[in-house]
C-alpha cells in the first residue's frame, strides 16, 4: 500500500489477546513492544534498563513507522516472517510470534476518529478469529461474534445508521413475506374448500359429479398426512381395535325454508355461472352437505356427537346469508355408517346440550347395537395423561386418500354423487376411522386441551384415556397454536345423558 502524507497519524488496534478491541494512537519517536502473560501485548516508551523482553521496536520514519525486530524474536507481517527492519504501511498485520497476538497498523488523517469501514471490520475479524479459534467451527463462531460486535461498536455513526436501515428493510421484507405466506395459505385453504365441495360430489351444492383427475389430486394431497394420524401400537392399539366398530361416520345435508309459507329454498336458474335462488317455482332444492363423527353410547342406538355436527348450520358460513334473509335451516337427510358395515342408518338429532357443544342422535329404525358401548370416565383428566382421539378427520377426502386406484377409477367412471360415493366407500370397506395419540396439556372447567392430530371432520369423536373410557368429546381445533385441540369434558356428556334418561 502507498505511503501517505506526513500529516497522517498512526494507530495500532489490538485484534486478539486481553486488549482485543483497544486502539492506541502512537506519536512518540520510538516505542517498544512487549508480550506478557496470557499473550498480553504492551506498547511502551523506552525506559532505561527496562528493555528486557522487548520483541520489537517502532521508530518514527516520516509519515509512518519502521518496525525493528529484536534479534532472535519471531515477528510476522502480513503472514511473512520478518527480521531486521521493515517500513510499515497502513493496513499491515503484525503477528508477534506465529499464531501469537495480532496488531493492526493503520494511518488516519488528523482529527479523524479511527472508525472502521466494512472491509476493515471483515478483515480484522477474519484475522482475529484465525488466531483465537481452535477449530473450523470455533473460528466461524468467533468470526460472527466479532463481526456483529465490531459492526455495532467500531464503525461510524452513519454506517451504523445505514446498517440499521438495511436491517429494518430486511425485517419489513420478512414481515411482508410472512403476510404473503399467510395470504397464500388462505388461498390454498379456499382452494381446499373448493376441492372439498367437489370431493363431496355436490349437485349444484349437493350432487355434482366428481372428475377422475380431481380424485387422484385429493388422494395424493392427503395420503401422507393421513397416514401419520394412525396409531396402531401397544395398549392404545388394543383400545382402538375394541372401539373402532362403535365410531360412526356422519353424513348429511340441510336446506332452508321460509318460516311464513313453509316453502323450501330452491334453485331457479343459472346466470353467467351464478345460481339464483327462490322459495317459488319447482327447481331443485338447495342442499348443503356436511360430515362428522359420532360414537355409540347406548345399545338402543343412541349416539353422541357435537351440536355443530347435529346442527351444522350453527358454524357453517354457507348458511349465513340465507339465515340473514329470514330463512330457517332444516335437515334434509342425515345418516351414519359403521366400519365394516355397508348399510346406512338414518338418524335424527334427539337432544341438544344447553351449555356445551354436545348432542345426542338416535337411529330412526330403532336398531340395537351389538358392539362396544363406550363409557365415560368420572374423574377429570390430568396434564400429561395420554389420550387417543378417534374419528373421521377430513371426512370423505380422508377416506379417498386411503382407497385403491381401482376404486377411484370406478367411482369417477360412474359419476358418483355425494351420497353414491359414500355408499361405494361403505360397500368396499373403506369407511374406517383414524386414530391419533396425544398428550393432555391443559384442563379447564369446560375443556381439555391435547396435541393429538385431528382436523375438520373429526368433530364429535371420542377422546379416550389409557383404559378406553371417554374423557372428552373432540370439538375444535386451536387455530392460533398448531397441534392443540379442544374436547368437551365428559362431565357435560354425562349430564346430557342424564337429561335424556329423565325426558324419555
Amino acid at each position: 500500500m502507498d505511503l501517505v502524507s506526513p500529516e497522517l497519524r498512526a494507530v495500532i488496534r489490538h485484534l486478539s489477546g486481553q486488549r482485543r478491541g483497544q486502539v492506541e494512537t502512537v506519536t512518540e519517536k520510538t516505542l517498544e513492544i512487549f508480550v506478557g502473560d496470557n499473550m498480553d501485548v504492551r506498547i511502551l516508551t523506552p525506559a532505561a534498563g527496562e528493555s528486557a523482553g522487548c520483541v520489537a521496536r517502532l521508530h518514527r520514519a516520516g509519515p509512518t513507522y519502521e518496525l525493528e525486530v529484536v534479534a532472535d524474536q519471531n515477528v510476522w507481517i502480513n503472514g511473512e516472517s520478518v527480521s531486521g527492519n521493515r517500513l510499515l504501511c497502513s493496513g499491515d498485520l503484525i503477528e508477534v510470534g506465529h499464531g501469537g497476538p495480532l496488531l493492526r497498523y493503520r494511518l488516519y488523517p488528523p482529527g479523524v476518529v479511527p472508525k472502521k469501514t466494512l472491509a476493515e471490520v471483515f478483515s480484522d475479524c477474519v484475522d482475529g478469529a484465525r488466531v483465537d479459534g481452535r477449530s473450523g467451527i470455533g473460528r466461524t463462531g468467533k468470526f460472527f461474534a466479532r463481526f456483529t460486535h465490531d459492526l455495532a461498536t467500531q464503525t461510524s455513526l452513519w454506517f451504523r445508521i445505514w446498517i440499521l436501515v438495511l436491517i429494518t428493510a430486511l425485517v419489513i421484507s420478512v414481515v411482508l413475506l410472512a403476510v404473503r405466506y399467510t395470504q397464500l395459505e388462505k388461498h390454498l385453504f379456499s382452494e381446499a374448500v373448493r376441492i372439498d365441495s367437489i370431493a363431496e360430489v355436490l349437485k349444484k351444492t349437493g350432487a355434482e359429479t366428481i372428475r377422475k383427475e380431481e380424485l387422484f389430486q385429493l388422494r395424493n394431497l392427503f395420503e401422507l398426512r393421513l397416514k401419520s394420524l394412525e396409531a396402531r401400537e401397544g395398549e392404545l392399539a388394543r383400545i382402538f381395535s375394541r372401539v373402532e366398530g362403535s365410531i360412526a361416520f356422519v353424513q348429511g345435508a340441510y336446506g332452508f325454508i321460509d318460516p311464513e309459507s313453509g316453502k323450501p329454498l330452491r334453485y331457479t336458474e343459472e346466470a353467467d355461472g351464478v345460481y339464483l335462488f327462490s322459495v317459488e317455482g319447482d327447481g331443485e332444492l338447495v342442499e348443503l352437505p356436511f360430515t362428522g363423527t359420532a360414537f355409540v353410547i347406548g345399545a338402543e342406538g343412541l349416539l353422541m356427537t357435537n351440536k355443530h355436527v347435529a346442527e351444522p348450520w350453527l358454524e357453517d358460513e354457507r348458511s349465513k346469508v340465507p339465515n340473514e334473509l329470514g330463512l330457517m335451516s332444516e335437515h334434509r337427510r342425515m345418516r351414519i355408517f359403521f366400519p365394516g358395515d355397508a348399510e346406512a342408518y338414518e338418524v335424527e338429532p334427539s337432544l341438544m346440550s344447553d351449555s356445551a357443544d354436545l348432542a345426542l342422535l338416535t337411529m330412526r329404525a330403532g336398531r340395537r347395537f351389538d358392539g362396544t358401548i363406550l363409557g365415560f370416565e368420572t374423574s377429570m383428566p390430568r396434564p400429561g395423561d395420554q389420550v387417543l382421539v378417534v374419528g373421521y378427520p377430513l371426512g370423505i377426502r380422508g377416506m379417498l386418500a386411503r382407497v385403491s386406484s381401482h376404486f377411484i377409477e370406478q367411482a369417477s367412471e360412474a359419476d358418483a354423487d355425494f351420497w353414491e360415493l359414500v355408499d361405494r366407500l361403505a360397500q368396499s370397506g373403506y369407511i374406517r376411522p383414524l386414530a391419533s395419540r396425544g398428550i393432555v396439556s391443559q384442563v379447564s372447567d369446560d375443556y381439555v386441551v391435547y396435541d393429538a392430530e385431528t382436523t375438520t371432520g373429526g368433530s364429535g369423536g371420542p377422546v379416550l384415556d389409557s383404559a378406553g373410557s371417554v374423557v372428552a368429546v373432540n370439538t375444535a381445533i386451536v387455530g392460533d397454536f398448531g397441534g392443540s385441540n379442544l374436547g368437551v369434558l365428559s362431565i357435560f356428556a354425562r349430564r346430557l345423558i342424564d337429561r335424556y334418561e329423565r325426558d324419555k
